[in-house]
């Protein structure tokens, strides 16, 4: 569920910076160098982000309810000693 999580999650987010690019130049470089302006593009375009904003959402759920099953298996890898 982490794993899909992660994967939903850059999908949303790299199909929200391409939009911002779509919108602007000066869009598309704030969404990759400065924190959070993918995500006030997107609530500010929401008719067009709607999508990616969904599926950024449910990545970022998913990631975080896949947690605690990454860390038993993190903690079941490490040798005993």
């Amino acid at each position: 569920m982490y794993l899909l999580g992660l994967i939903l999650s850059v999908v949303g987010g790299l199909w929200i910076v391409v939009n911002a690019f779509r919108e602007s130049l000066l869009w598309g470089l704030g969404s990759l160098l400065i924190p959070l302006v993918a995500l006030i593009f997107a609530i500010m375009n929401f008719s067009a982000n709607k999508i990616p904003l969904l599926i950024c959402v449910i990545g970022a759920v998913l990631t975080v309810m896949g947690m605690p099953s990454m860390s038993e298996i993190a903690a079941g890898a490490q040798p005993a000693a």
